[in-house]
């Protein structure tokens, strides 16, 4: 019988009392171990069903049905300023005249950028590490080795190159960054992304990487001749529009993979089809 005058005993009791079942056999039921247990199977399937490396949009506890604020926790913005701040160097080009094709020059500081900026990031991985995450190379390699495969493969086309690197900075950093701030409703093929996260990629993407493009042909010791920006963006909208859609399919490969792959293909195809428009 369960003493209902102490609450604390009657659930004491409750807990260790052994309640038969239709079969007859006893079962113990342990209330706060069961809540707990439960818990805990509950966070183990979520992380499981994450890809690893995979954007912590997936980490948000219930995606909401619509928009609104949420602060980043100091971590995500520390990594949102190393992701997008790459993205900086072909404005910062654009002032100044610089040979084409490039010269060794060029490619010096280029190499030199993004070994100096990978390192840090590797040294210090841990401070913007996700949870599942592994060490961050393939993360690095893959942002690094896109943008100077197409400097080197197209020296007198450097505009392919700082394209790509917009794509990577801004494109897909937006995504994470308003994908995570916003939420809002989820994509069909992947829950892990967000409508928000993918508009942002496409919107700011375009805007920025048509700009560093656009900006690269006004150097005045360009070979060829320079282009308007709405040119530009004719150019790159196909390559962000892919690179959107890679980075939100439900896949293990790192998102920088995926974006610097699709990004540098579909911009250099682009590059050579319109040139004679």
């Amino acid at each position: 019988m369960v003493d209902l005058r102490s609450p604390s005993r009657a659930v004491e009791n409750i807990s260790d009392q052994a309640i038969p079942n239709s079969a007859n056999f006893p079962v113990v039921t342990d209330v706060a171990g069961s809540s707990a247990e439960e818990s805990g199977r509950s966070i183990r399937d979520t992380l499981r069903s994450v890809p690893s490396g995979s954007l912590s949009e997936a980490s948000v506890p219930a995606p909401s049905r619509g928009l609104a604020f949420h602060a980043l926790p100091y971590r995500e913005i520390r990594r949102r300023f190393w992701h997008m701040t790459p993205g900086l160097l072909p404005f910062a080009l654009q002032l100044f005249s610089h040979a084409d094709p490039i010269s060794p020059t060029m490619y010096v500081i280029a190499v030199g950028c993004c070994v100096v900026i990978g390192l840090r990031i590797l040294t210090s991985f841990r401070q913007i590490q996700r949870v599942g995450e592994g060490t961050g190379a393939s993360a690095v390699a893959g942002y690094a080795l896109s943008v100077l495969f197409t400097i080197v493969m197209f020296p007198a086309h450097m505009e392919i190159g700082m394209g790509v690197l917009s794509i990577l900075a801004f494109g897909d950093g937006s995504a994470t960054l308003f994908g995570l701030m916003l939420r809002g409703p989820r994509l069909p093929w992947n829950s892990a992304k967000s409508w928000s996260g993918l508009l942002a990629f496409w919107v700011i993407g375009s805007v920025m990487s048509a700009w560093s493009y656009a900006g690269e042909t006004w150097n005045p010791e360009a070979l060829d001749p320079p282009v308007s920006f709405g040119h530009a963006l004719i150019v790159v909208l196909p390559a962000v529009v892919a690179s959107g859609l890679a980075e939100s399919a439900r896949t293990r490969i790192n998102d920088n993979i995926r974006v610097g792959v699709v990004a540098a293909f579909f911009l250099t195809a682009m590059h050579f089809l319109t040139r004679s428009f």
